[in-house]
């Protein structure tokens, strides 16, 4: 599990008080300045480079960029000359300007973590697989096309068997890009920058993607799992996991033109067409038929796993 201080990681959590004493490094007695510099700057300079290596995230970026101009306006103390040639003013404007993107920057580091998913406290290790079924039995009504059918995208945490050097998954999507994909389409749909979610997708879970099934354990009970209005698959999966690793099967949907953001096994993104008119009657019937959508989806993905069950589409 990644080591986390206040919600960041070593090397961030370096990096801030580091970029501080590059600032403040005047403040120090004669003497104490040189060094001070010299073990703040090696500080900053590498856990720049681990954190960069690992991945920057965008919140970060005022602490580097205000440290990096600290660092440059610490050279002539490092080398053991007099500092750049510049009035007081300048100098004390530059220092706070520095400072005050080194801490705007850490504070909303600290807000917005990366974060770390509880481990599972189940004797069971968790597998996850993600499944798309097609009900060629219903009519897509989302869409004005006669010949598209119902497609749910369904991700399975199950128990599993131990794979400790196994990768682990990504929290929102299968791949990289499909989690990038979801986290702008999760900030549209609240009304927020992309940019503001784009520290999810560095986030792995505790799960194996295609891990063997446990063994011995029986048959397992399934929970299914449908989010909120807007809501995605994945949003849950601190308590999927712990159900998994506990014994159950559990099957989250995303609904098409209802969830965030859904991407389709071809690489489409179908973004949610679900939003409230104003109008009390008017909602209320959309929600009657965004309802019942929702419930067609869940039996037929109940009907699915059953077929499943039997061996007569492939799984785990």
């Amino acid at each position: 599990m990644p080591v986390t201080i206040l919600g960041l990681s070593p090397a961030e959590f370096a990096v801030v008080p580091a970029a501080v004493a590059l600032v403040a490094v005047r403040l120090f007695p004669p003497r104490a300045r040189r060094p001070v510099a010299s073990a703040a700057a090696a500080v900053f300079a590498v856990s720049a480079v681990v954190a960069a290596v690992l991945g920057v995230r965008w919140q970060l970026a005022p602490v580097l960029a205000g440290g990096a101009v600290a660092l440059a306006l610490a050279v002539p103390t490092l080398l053991g000359r007099r500092a750049w040639p510049a009035g007081r003013w300048p100098a004390v404007a530059g220092s706070a300007a520095c400072l005050a993107l080194i801490l705007a920057g850490g504070a909303v580091a600290w807000a917005l973590p990366v974060p770390v998913f509880p481990e599972p406290s189940g004797p069971y290790a968790v597998g996850t697989t993600v499944v798309q079924w097609t009900d060629a039995g219903r009519a897509e009504t989302a869409t004005a096309a006669r010949d598209d059918r119902r497609t749910v995208v369904v991700q399975l945490w199950y128990p599993a068997r131990e794979s400790p050097d196994a990768p682990r998954a990504h929290y929102l999507g299968r791949t990289p890009g499909e989690a990038r994909a979801v986290a702008r389409g999760a900030a549209a749909y609240l009304g927020v920058p992309g940019f503001v979610l784009d520290h999810l997708p560095m986030v792995r879970t505790h799960a194996v993607p295609g891990a063997p099934v446990a063994e011995g354990g029986g048959r397992f009970p399934v929970v299914l799992f449908s989010p909120g209005l807007g809501g995605v698959r994945t949003q849950n999966t601190a308590w999927a996991e712990e159900l998994a690793s506990r014994g159950y099967v559990v099957a989250g949907l995303d609904h098409p033109y209802d969830s965030a953001v859904v991407t389709l096994a071809d690489g489409r993104e179908i973004r949610t067409r679900v939003a409230a008119t104003g109008d009390p009657e008017r909602d209320e019937r959309l929600a009657a038929g965004w309802t019942a959508v929702r419930a067609a989806d869940l039996g037929f993905v109940l009907t699915q796993l059953a077929r499943l069950d039997r061996g007569e589409i492939p799984g785990p």
